[in-house]
């Protein structure tokens, strides 16, 4: 069965961070095309700072798939410091991500307020 894919993409860069927003439904299989399409800025661009702005997620892709992303990444991905910016009523995934990624070596880490996330990646 094919996925219907209904999410975007758009990327800039400020003060040296890379902000990645995505928008749309990110459901199924179709987040490793995702990490792929993230792995391919990020090397692009040649950073070691990433904010991924979620907030305008539609449909979340589950606890699975983060454990998933998270412990299946490609050895020579950039190694990169991650801030997930999402809404409040997405918390639960707050303690679930920063664990996993402590677990498999990442360096993630969940906030609601984008300042704040910016401020992290600045400290690295």
């Amino acid at each position: 069965m094919e996925e219907n894919v209904e999410y975007q993409l758009a990327s800039s860069v400020n003060e040296g961070i890379l902000e990645i927003v995505i928008t749309g439904k990110v459901t199924g299989n179709i987040i490793e095309k995702l990490e792929n399409e993230i792995m391919a800025i990020i090397k692009a661009k040649k950073t070691d700072n990433l904010l991924v702005d979620a907030r305008a997620i539609k449909e979340h892709f589950g606890f699975g798939k983060v454990y998933f992303l998270a412990r299946n990444l490609s050895p020579d991905r950039p190694r990169v410091h991650v801030a997930i910016v999402d809404l409040a009523e997405n918390a639960d995934y707050r303690s679930f991500q920063e664990t996993t990624s402590v677990n498999a070596s990442l360096s993630w880490k969940w906030f609601t307020d984008m300042d704040a996330a910016r401020a992290w990646l600045k400290s690295k």
